[in-house]
């Protein structure tokens, strides 16, 4: 499967975890945009740059992405949550059109979701 054409915000305070996102991404054939640590980063980001589809950490150090799904959503930019953690009253819940994605989960599960919120066709593997 591949995303290209593809521009992909990746927001995760956890660096290694963001860069193993950004090869996946990459290796999909799509660009990343950047990578953001913080809600602040990433709207600066997504102030800056077109963005095609992103991939949001549930929460960000002390704080959440609800900020960024909001900016998100009314911008029509699809994302999904990639989460290691449990899931608390925010987040995914107020985003039923979001797929959460459970940390660690494989190139294919991260691609083949964001290549369904993008409506391409979602690959076999």
């Amino acid at each position: 499967m591949k995303l290209d054409g593809h521009h992909v915000l990746i927001v995760e305070d956890e660096i290694l975890i963001a860069m193993d996102l950004a090869d996946i991404v990459r290796d999909a054939g799509a660009e990343v945009v950047g990578l953001a640590g913080s809600t602040q980063q990433a709207m600066s980001l997504i102030g800056t740059h077109c963005i095609t589809v992103a991939i949001l950490d549930v929460q960000l150090g002390k704080e959440n992405s609800d900020e960024v799904a909001n900016r998100l959503g009314i911008s029509n930019i699809p994302f999904i949550f990639h989460t290691g953690g449990p899931v608390k009253k925010l987040g995914p819940s107020h985003w039923p059109h979001a797929p959460l994605i459970s940390k660690p989960a494989t190139s294919a599960t991260i691609v083949a979701a964001l290549a369904k919120v993008a409506k391409l066709p979602v690959p076999s593997f």
